[in-house]
């Protein structure tokens, strides 16, 4: 069984290469072809360079989790709970305020 199908053979592919550099039909084709293989290599050399020296972490990943008596009543589950949402409210309307300044400098560009 062959590895390539038919059409695809090592010389099928020397003959279409040897007709179009041969051809004269099209004077740009080589800046073409150029331009093709080229970017098709930058493709390529940028996956390697990525999968070889991409950005892995450094040392070991840390992860933290509050620890919370046993015997906490519900008020003071309701309290944290309440306490949490503070902070998280906080966050977002940090947020919406960034976006928001973001947004009136748009306008005044016209955007």
């Amino acid at each position: 069984m062959a590895i390539l199908p038919r059409p695809a053979s090592p010389s099928a592919f020397l003959a279409d290469l040897r007709a179009f550099v041969t051809g004269g039909d099209h004077p740009y084709k080589v800046i073409g072809a150029t331009f093709a293989i080229g970017v098709t290599a930058l493709w390529i050399f940028g996956f390697v360079i990525e999968s070889r020296w991409g950005v892995l972490p450094e040392g070991e990943q840390v992860t933290y989790a509050m620890d919370f008596p046993a015997d906490r009543t519900d008020a003071q589950i309701v309290a944290q709970n309440k306490a949490d949402q503070r902070k998280r409210d906080a966050a977002l309307a940090e947020r919406r305020r960034q976006f928001q300044k973001v947004d009136d400098a748009m306008s005044k560009l016209g955007f």
